[in-house]
């Protein structure tokens, strides 16, 4: 089979091609290519599904595609002689494919540098398509002898990796367009066409001289119904798996899990500075966090999901309905001229919430705060008007039904800072500074964190420690978030332009968004987009904001990991139950609250709880930082307790501007040579 055949004593064979079997063979390729890249594209997102069940999918997918070429290239070979299959080495010759796609899709995902990593990848494909090319011509049983074209061969398996490259650069684009998966299709399906049908092309049948020649037969009818019907299921199970991914992870992001009601994001796409139709109401429940302390999240969770039955069964047709937070619901009405009848249907939810509340024997307050529509105003400035009822209530302790009125529900500070939050992104009143973090006795420089500043036009400069609360109790801080997120990357790619390493950048994550789906897309986009490495990325996570839901943050926290990027446990030792669940939590660093360091240096029995603290990280393997060091006695002291810890503090820099940072990295750098705590603070 391998060798060259005696050309004295054997003739070679001339055989036709069916070109319906040839079309046949090409437009399965071209649906395992698209199926199998769709596969890949799920197992690079956020999912319902386990990455590693994408990754099979997708290389099973890819080989099915392949071997189905494969024997239907075969069937459109007319030659004088009877054709077998040998189905053990026909079944076997689809496991190189296999197991090279499983491993070129995994490498793909690997911090390796993008462009070796995908050249490894698609010479991995190439080989495997050739290897199952080979074997499956050995699993065809002809009485005849098969020679091969060698540098055919190697020319199709070369052109088969170049096309493979090409096609998996194409579906990593960060920006995915439908032109780059069309284009991703076509190189794959090329390169398995290149294969096959060059490789056909260098293959030689030959007969002994003087053979007799029979009529064409093929026995492969078994093997046809397999690929026609099998390996046709299967492809399309697969696709229809991916796209109902799709749809989970749509309902997931736009849908509110508890009440299944449409979620916040989902009324975010109706905010528009377009005339709103009609009016719009908030439902405000201000006691559900006492519910929660008192009786546990259980008993909070089976109340709102009362009170989301109750709102959606009363639910004029005219009018839309929305969960926008823990203890907030939001009507819209979509026609004009309905306020008279939405009012009356208001008042009969307000009776049934009032008898439904008491059956629970709890105190349960609400405010339903109502904006009217005009010819004037947008659905926003009614959803801010609302929001503005249901905040004035909550000062002045009013309940019930209430209306918007201008002149009572005026604007307060904590409005001004909800009102110019956008305007403040837009126009770069909010900025990013960064404060520097050095490790061990040598003051080696590790990285930094990146922390807001907001220079209002009016207000001027507001802490952090004020608006951020409030943007947090509003659910605005996932909007800052991700423009953080986009911000550090983009600057992380300009220091790297200009030569300046910082090794990694912390960015804080606030409460609930931690489990948010968005989060993780975001993250992976930008740092794609920017070819940052996520492992430069680390998020700090706060035990408070984990604690309120634990299996959750726990899935979101190990996802941020799977996808290289690391994750810190942010003021530790001033949430709740923090020792009891922390060896859950799949965390790479721990930061330690600066009022375990401000009284040190300190006799050992000041410092027990501080020991105790460092002894959990080091016998866990986690990076300790800790934060607050502004003496260098602080800092000797501490690294006498552990050697390698990281330090954050006034005492090694202020948080500083961009350009502040990089004259601070480059005297760091100076002194480099003999660094030591005394070098420190860095003028």
């Amino acid at each position: 089979m391998f060798s060259a055949p005696d050309y004295q004593e054997l003739s070679q064979l001339t055989g036709s091609y069916s070109l319906e079997m040839n079309i046949l063979s090409i437009l399965v390729i071209v649906f395992a290519s698209f199926t199998t890249l769709n596969l890949y594209d799920r197992m690079q997102k956020p999912s319902f599904f386990k990455r590693e069940v994408w990754l099979v999918l997708a290389s099973l997918a890819l080989a099915f595609g392949i071997w189905s070429t494969h024997f239907l290239a075969m069937n459109s070979l007319v030659l004088p002689v009877e054709m077998h299959v040998d189905y053990t080495w026909g079944f076997l010759c689809i496991l190189p494919i296999f197991f090279a796609a499983l491993l070129a899709f995994h490498l793909v995902q690997t911090p390796m540098k993008i462009c070796w990593r995908h050249a490894v990848a698609a010479a991995l494909i190439a080989d495997g398509m050739s290897i199952m090319h080979l074997l499956g011509m050995k699993a065809m049983k002809m009485d005849v002898y098969i020679s091969y074209n060698w540098l055919l061969m190697i020319l199709a398996n070369v052109i088969a990796g170049l096309l493979t490259y090409f096609a998996l650069r194409a579906i990593s684009h960060p920006k995915r367009a439908v032109l780059s998966k069309v284009s991703a299709v076509a190189f794959l399906t090329a390169g398995t066409a290149a294969v096959h049908f060059i490789g056909m092309f260098g293959t030689g049948f030959y007969i002994e001289t003087g053979q007799a020649l029979g009529e064409p037969v093929m026995h492969m009818h078994f093997m046809n119904t397999l690929i026609g019907v099998g390996a046709g299921l299967l492809l399309v199970a697969m696709l229809l798996v991916s796209y109902v991914d799709g749809y989970l992870d749509y309902w997931l992001k736009y849908f509110d899990v508890l009440t299944k009601l449409p979620n916040r994001r989902n009324w975010e796409r109706c905010l528009t500075d377009d005339v709103a139709a009609g009016d719009v109401a908030v439902w405000n429940f201000p006691d559900l966090q006492r519910i929660n302390q008192l009786y546990g999240y259980e008993a909070g969770d089976e109340i709102l999901q009362e009170i989301g039955s109750l709102l959606a069964k009363w639910k004029p047709t005219f009018t839309e309905l929305y969960r926008v937070s823990g203890n907030r619901y939001l009507f819209y009405v979509k026609q004009a001229g309905r306020y008279a009848d939405f009012h009356k249907f208001l008042v009969i939810m307000q009776r049934e919430i009032d008898q439904l509340l008491p059956i629970k024997r709890q105190e349960m307050r609400y405010v339903c705060g109502v904006a009217k529509a005009d010819q004037h105003k947008s659905v926003k400035q009614l959803y801010k008007e609302a929001m503005m009822v249901v905040e004035q209530a909550a000062i002045t302790r009013e309940w019930g039904l209430l209306t918007f009125d201008p002149a009572i529900h005026g604007m307060s500070y904590e409005r001004d800072v909800l009102r110019d939050i956008s305007k403040a992104l837009k126009e770069n009143h909010i900025s990013l500074v960064y404060q520097p973090k050095v490790k061990g006795a040598h003051a080696e420089f590790v990285g930094v964190e990146a922390l807001l500043r907001w220079m209002h036009p009016d207000l001027g400069p507001i802490p952090p420690a004020t608006f951020v609360p409030i943007l947090e109790q509003d659910g605005r801080m996932g909007e800052v978030t991700d423009w953080i997120i986009r911000e550090v990357c983009r600057q992380i790619h300009n220091w790297d332009s200009q030569g300046t390493h910082i090794p990694q950048v912390a960015i804080n994550i606030p409460g609930e968004y931690v489990t948010d789906p968005h989060l993780l897309d975001l993250l992976w986009k930008e740092t794609g987009a920017y070819k940052i490495d996520p492992s430069r990325i680390e998020l700090e996570i706060t035990e408070t904001s984990t604690a309120k839901s634990i299996p959750q943050a726990i899935a979101a926290m190990k996802r941020f990991k799977r996808y290289g990027f690391s994750v810190a446990l942010d003021d530790f030792g001033t949430g709740v139950s923090s020792l009891s669940y922390l060896q859950q939590l799949p965390i790479t660093t721990l930061k330690i609250d600066k009022s375990f360091t401000d009284g040190v240096p300190a006799p050992p029995k000041k410092c027990a709880v501080l020991n105790a603290i460092l002894a959990i990280g080091c016998s866990m393997d986690l990076a300790v930082v800790i934060e607050g060091v502004e003496r260098q006695k602080q800092a000797e002291f501490l690294l006498e307790l552990k050697s390698d810890l990281t330090f954050q503090g006034y005492y090694f820099s202020r948080p500083l501007t961009v350009p502040q940072l990089n004259d601070w990295v480059a005297e760091a750098m100076k002194r480099k040579k003999s660094p030591n705590l005394s070098a420190f603070p860095i003028k």
